[in-house]
C-alpha cells in the first residue's frame, strides 16, 4: 500500500483532470476496490493494452510517439492511460541518434503530461540533442501540457499540427491521502516511528496539518521553478518572460501558444517530415509577445 500512496502523493506535472480521474482509480483500489479493467476500456473505447511503442522511419526520419500519461516506468496509470515511459523513450531516442539511416527526429506528442520523475532526465536527454547532428524536432497533435510541454519545449523547433491543439498548463499539483478514517473502518492502527521532524510531517496516517501542508507547497514550488526555469532555458528567454506569458498552469489553444512564444509554428506531419529531409526549417521562429494570455486551468 506505501508504495501505491507514494505514487498518488508524488509531485505531477499533468492536466488536472487527468490527474483527478488517476487519482480516483487508486484510491478505490485502497480502499480494496477491484480495479475493472474493462468497465475503464469501455469509458475510454479503447483497449488498455499498451505496448511499448519503438520509431518508425519515413524518409530517413525517424518519428518518436510521445502519448498518454508520461511515467518513469510502466505500471497502472500509463496502462489506463495509454501512456509512454519516459525511461524507455529516452532508450528509443539514442537508438534513433545511433542509427545510420536516420538524419532527422521527431517526436510526435499528445500527452496531458504526467509524473516530475523522468521528466527533466528525458528534457535534458532531448535538448542535449541540439548540438548533435541529429536534432529533435516536435511536434504536436492533441494536446501538449505541463510534463509533456516540458519535454516538448526542449527540442530545437516545436510546432503544433493544428488550432485545436492544447498545449501550456505550466505547473505542478500533488494530493495528500488521508487513509486514517479507511484503517479505523478496518480496525488498523498504524503508529508512525520515526526520526528527524520532517520524515512523516505529512503522513498519510493522519489528517494533513499547517505545517505538513507548508512542507509540501514548499517542495512543488521548487519543482515550479525549476521547470519555469528549464522552459525560459529551451526556448531562449527568461524565467520573468515564462512566468508572465507562458506559465501559472495557463492553457493556450492553437496560435496562442505561437504568440505567447510556447511553439514556433504550424505543421503537419508529413509537410514536417519533407521540410527536414529538405533540410529546411518548417517555418520561421515567432517571439511575438502574448498581448493577455486568457486563463486556462489553474493548476498543472
Amino acid at each position: 500500500m506505501s508504495k501505491l500512496l507514494d505514487i498518488v502523493n508524488a509531485p505531477w506535472a499533468l492536466e488536472p483532470a487527468k490527474l483527478e480521474q488517476l487519482v480516483a482509480i487508486y484510491c478505490g483500489h485502497l480502499r480494496g476496490e477491484k480495479v475493472d479493467l474493462q468497465a475503464i476500456e469501455a469509458q475510454l473505447g479503447r483497449p488498455l493494452a499498451n505496448e511499448p511503442q519503438t520509431y518508425e522511419i519515413v524518409d530517413g526520419v525517424a518519428i518518436l510517439p510521445m502519448e498518454g500519461m508520461l511515467a518513469k516506468r510502466m505500471n497502472l496509470f500509463s496502462k489506463v492511460s495509454g501512456g509512454t515511459s519516459t525511461e524507455l523513450l529516452g532508450r528509443e531516442l539514442r537508438k534513433a541518434q545511433e542509427d545510420p539511416r536516420v538524419h532527422a527526429m521527431i517526436l510526435a506528442i499528445d500527452s496531458p503530461g504526467g509524473q516530475v520523475d523522468g521528466t527533466q532526465a528525458l528534457a535534458d536527454q532531448v535538448f542535449g540533442l541540439r548540438a548533435s547532428g541529429k536534432p529533435v524536432v516536435a511536434l504536436a497533435d492533441g494536446a501538449m501540457t505541463s510534463g509533456a510541454y516540458w519535454i516538448g519545449s526542449a527540442a530545437a523547433e516545436i510546432y503544433i499540427a493544428g488550432d485545436t491543439v492544447i498545449t501550456g498548463s505550466i505547473g505542478v499539483a500533488t494530493q495528500h491521502v488521508d487513509v486514517s478514517r479507511n484503517n479505523e473502518k478496518w480496525g488498523i492502527t498504524v503508529t508512525d516511528i520515526y526520526a528527524g521532524k520532517y520524515k512523516r510531517i505529512a503522513s498519510e496516517n493522519k489528517p494533513l496539518s499547517e505545517e505538513g501542508r507548508a512542507h509540501i507547497q514548499a517542495l512543488v514550488d521548487k519543482m515550479y521553478g525549476v521547470f519555469v526555469d528549464q522552459v525560459a532555458r529551451h526556448r531562449g528567454t527568461e524565467a520573468d518572460t515564462v512566468l508572465k506569458n507562458m506559465a501559472e498552469g495557463r492553457l493556450f489553444v492553437g496560435r496562442e501558444a505561437i504568440a505567447a512564444g510556447l511553439v514556433d509554428g504550424v505543421s503537419t506531419l508529413d509537410q514536417l517530415i519533407a521540410d527536414l529531409v529538405a533540410g529546411r526549417k518548417p517555418a520561421k521562429r515567432t517571439n511575438a509577445k502574448a498581448s493577455a494570455p486568457a486563463a486556462g486551468a489553474a493548476a498543472a
